[in-house]
């Protein structure tokens, strides 16, 4: 394939070797766009700065405007981009395939090995950069505190990149020199024997046109063709990267055709996640490094052995796919064994399902009669895990690459907070999110809500965007916060004491933004008012959304609740729902996937909506539509309350409706301080001005009491009560009785 003039979007771009090729290509001037459900805020902060597009949703449809969909390989085959793109026609490469089309027709220099890849490309390319040497990069990694970017594009002749054998595509590169650092069995999914994986390496040597460079001992066990050059070096000295650093050398010297000082490397910034120190006190020293592999562990080990010696050394570990942890769980345990104490977090399968023999009991029991204390990763098993410790000097480090450096962040934050939550969040999130994320700590909901009663919220934020919103989830998740999704607050109380959670409010950035699809359908997120969506449609002739003009709410709140009005529901005009699951995986799902009914949506209750496809029913004038707008207003200004109110404060029962029952039993003006039932509307609790939520709660209480004793029927409320439930808060409606005024 050609490049040039081609135009990529990238499914996965936030991975760690998607990333840096996406930011590669934009610099190089292609058309660059891309998605990933799992975006972190620093690796979008790189691809933006490189001038990638970065789509928190992008649809089908809109693939129609690249020629080619690359894609990682921990997508599953069936993700939605990789189905529309199949659909309509598009090239479709996994990011393997897409670097070999890149480096084709360059003077590629391949780092190659099962571990060890991007320390060694990250050297190299440091070197390239400090010593003025003309090569490309492209790593499969960022730099510690981002101190290069991970890429570089010159239009030099010379590519440096990291050719990964996990997926097999090292079979479409043909570099002309190879960097082999070693050749240890890995990714049992994809080679079933380590003559599998070395068969794999000694094919690339095969298409290698000049240059092997390996270890002196790895010598013997590498097949090179006659024909090309080889360059060795003896084995390095103590140190973690050490050997790591003399390869980078020997690389740059070939790219460079000339000797450089052995100290040409010495301020290495390191690369992000590999020996990186997270915090140093007298008593305590916190790293983390991504090592996975039995053979790295034991390097990591003997590392901070020599490092801090003079401490204990507990490692907390993450087993990384349960493949792997089949294959090495014995190798693993016994690596691990060469530290003091050890801990070990969930096993992180990537993509996989479970496999018999990897899981977490087959792991536990290869330690023998005396296995690991395994964590929670919440709040919980950090406070396990610091109970555990003991008081001694300690170095404690966070291995594996899954998200354990998650867990080892929050639990830094804690340690640093004294494990005082408040302090801890905010110490844990400030430099994870994007600096436009609204945080607070203790944040009054009154003037959040249209009820204007209740506590504050003990955490509270604002997202800019799914980076910011995924990343304050998984700290509520660390920290173990409940967390609760606020609209416009139209159909919510919150009570006197708050809410001991966290809230979050889509106020801004991507949950306001709405555009117009073809078909006549609006595409709209979830912080949008329905008024907005009302008025859109009617613009551009769009009927059947004129019901949702006078509904004080906003996208995501009405999906949850199936929002309806004059007989119609916001269902009626759905196509699509953008979910984020109670798991945490992102769904674009179709109406037929919802289970929807009056004032509820299973699916949406236990998650979050993001934004929703809309279609219109049908066409219509603009001038017939404001029509239509006009009547259903001038009907709610005449039935409702103006005074603040949460809206219909009980669910009509079965056959009747709520509202009439009030009226009907002449409750309407009943009062417990400034709460009162509305004589406008018998179904509106209002705010005379000053009226607490234990006002209201008492008042929904007496009128479903007095309401059940005189008809027999049971009026169930519909507004939500925030982190309480009101079948707990109003006790059995059977035992309050007929006149009880609380």
């Amino acid at each position: 394939m050609v490049l040039e003039g081609k135009s990529f979007c990238f499914a996965g771009v936030g991975g760690m070797g998607m990333a840096p090729l996406a930011a590669y290509l934009a610099a190089a001037g292609h058309t660059v766009a891309g998605q990933d459900d799992y975006l972190q805020t620093e690796v979008r902060d790189t691809l933006e700065s490189a001038g990638v597009d970065v789509r928190d949703f992008l649809f089908s449809e809109e693939l129609n405007a690249f020629d080619v969909l690359v894609y990682s390989s921990a997508l599953r085959p069936d993700h939605p981009l990789l189905q529309g793109a199949r659909a309509v026609g598009l090239k479709v490469m996994r990011r393997g395939e897409l670097l070999a089309e890149v480096a084709a027709g360059r003077r590629l220099l391949a780092v190659v090995g099962s571990h060890g890849k991007t320390t060694t490309a990250g050297l190299i390319a440091h070197g390239l950069v400090k010593n003025g040497l003309n090569a490309d990069f492209i790593l499969g990694g960022f730099f510690a505190h981002q101190a290069h970017a991970p890429y570089r594009f010159s239009g030099s002749d010379w590519l440096v990149a990291e050719v990964d054998e996990s997926d097999g595509t090292i079979g479409a590169f043909n570099p002309e020199a190879t960097l082999v650092l070693n050749l240890d069995w890995d990714h049992a999914d994809h080679y079933p024997d380590a003559a599998a994986l070395k068969s794999a390496f000694k094919d690339l040597l095969e298409r290698t046109t000049a240059t092997v460079l390996a270890p002196e001992d790895l010598r013997e066990h590498l097949t090179v063709p006659e024909a090309l050059s080889f360059k060795s070096w003896p084995p390095a000295g103590k140190g973690m990267n050490a050997a790591n650093a003399i390869a980078a050398r020997t690389a740059l010297e070939l790219i460079g055709g000339q000797e450089l000082e052995q100290s040409c490397l010495d301020d290495f910034p390191g690369m992000a996640r590999r020996q990186t120190c997270l915090h140093r006190d007298v008593l305590l020293a916190v790293y983390e490094d991504y090592a996975h592999h039995p053979t790295e562990i034991e390097a990591l080990i003997e590392h901070l052995r020599t490092t801090e010696p003079e401490r204990r050394l507990a490692v907390v570990f993450q087993a990384h796919r349960y493949s792997r942890t089949r294959q090495f769980k014995d190798e693993l345990a016994r690596a691990l064994g060469g530290a003091d104490q050890v801990f070990l977090l969930p096993i992180y399968g990537a993509h996989e399902a479970e496999r018999a023999g990897g899981e977490m009991i087959n792991f536990t029991m290869a330690f023998g009669a005396s296995p690991p204390t395994v964590l929670p990763m919440t709040g919980l098993g950090m406070e396990k895990l610091a109970m555990g410790l003991g008081d001694e000097p300690l170095t404690l480090a966070f291995v594996g690459a899954g998200d354990i450096h998650h867990f080892a962040a929050a639990f830094v934050s804690q340690v640093r907070s004294g494990f005082e939550r408040a302090n801890a969040w905010l110490d844990y999130m400030t430099p994870r999110v994007s600096k436009t994320c609204t945080m607070k700590t203790d944040e009054p909901l009154a003037n959040k809500t249209t009820m204007r009663v209740g506590g504050a919220a003990t955490f509270y934020a604002e997202p800019e965007n799914m980076s910011d919103l995924l990343t304050l989830l998984r700290g509520a998740a660390l920290f173990q916060l409940p967390v609760f999704s606020l609209g416009r607050g139209s159909n919510i109380v919150v009570p006197d004491e708050g809410f001991a959670g966290l809230v979050l409010r889509f106020n801004s950035g991507l949950w306001r933004e709405s555009r117009r699809l073809a078909d006549g359908r609006l595409w709209v997120g979830a912080g949008v008012r329905l008024k907005e969506v009302c008025g859109q449609a009617a613009k551009a002739g769009l009927a059947g959304f004129e019901f949702l003009e006078g509904i004080p709410g906003s996208v995501g709140g009405s999906l949850r609740m199936n929002a309806g009005a004059m007989g119609s529901w916001i269902f009626d005009v759905v196509e699509r729902v953008q979910l984020l699951e109670s798991g945490g995986a992102v769904q674009d799902l179709p109406k037929a996937a919802f289970h929807f009914g009056y004032r509820k949506v299973e699916e949406i209750s236990q998650g979050i909506a993001l934004g929703a496809i809309l279609r219109s029913p049908e066409a219509e004038t603009g001038a017939a539509i404001r029509e239509r707008m006009d009547s259903y207003a001038s009907v709610r200004k005449a039935s409702q309350p103006r005074e603040p109110s949460a809206g219909c404060i009980c669910k009509n029962p079965e056959g009747d409706f709520a509202g009439k029952l009030i009226d009907t039993h002449g409750l309407k003006g009943l009062r417990v301080g400034d709460a009162e039932v509305s004589d406008v509307h018998g179904n509106f609790i209002i705010n005379k001005g000053a009226a607490t939520a234990a006002d209201i709660i008492e008042l929904v209480r007496q009128v479903r009491a007095k309401v059940y004793h005189a008809s027999g029927q049971v009026l169930e409320p519909e507004v939500l009560l925030l982190g309480q439930d009101w079948d707990v808060v109003l006790g059995d409606l059977k035992e309050v009785g007929e006149g009880d005024n609380g």
